[in-house]
């Protein structure tokens, strides 16, 4: 991993880095990037003075380039208990498997601790099977599954 990975929380000033990576996050699922959705997502966390401190960004010092995000907020279950969890995970390809997700999960892992959550829930798509590995190598177990339903697809199903 290169020496100059720093990992920084994020501020209102990052927020065209911030789009830019959610755009190629997004996109990369195939999706289309909608600004309005990331304007009521990142934008609200920026300044929300309980969730702003858990935007984390890895940035390469070496190009100046913002490589990285994790997104780890704050959650109030209706029982009361505080969960941490772990959203938006994204690190551009040419930085994977070099220890930089690593340092990015662990910087949110620290954060969450820091402001005493009791767990720290992680959804993941079946298909990421790397990042499965990741978060197993940080002692996450899986727990429950999570089924879907599509209903934007669902239309489409019924005109048969």
């Amino acid at each position: 991993m290169s020496s100059n990975i720093k990992v920084e929380v994020a501020s209102p000033k990052h927020i065209e880095n911030l789009k830019d990576l959610t755009k190629e996050l997004v996109e990369g699922l195939g999706q289309k990037f909608d600004p309005k959705r990331f304007d009521w997502g990142i934008r609200r966390r920026l300044y929300d003075p309980l969730q702003r401190h858990g935007i984390l960004i890895a940035v390469d010092e070496d190009s100046d380039d913002f490589i990285g995000m994790i997104i780890a907020e704050l959650r109030i279950d209706p029982f009361g208990s505080s969960e941490g969890s772990i959203k938006q995970f994204f690190l551009k390809e040419s930085y994977r498997k070099k220890g930089v997700g690593s340092l990015l999960l662990e910087k949110a892992l620290e954060h969450l601790k820091k402001i005493k959550v009791e767990k720290i829930r992680v959804n993941i798509k079946e298909r990421a099977v790397e990042a499965a590995k990741l978060y197993e190598k940080m002692n996450f177990k899986k727990v429950y599954e999570v089924l879907e339903l599509d209903l934007t697809n669902e239309s489409e199903g019924n005109k048969k």
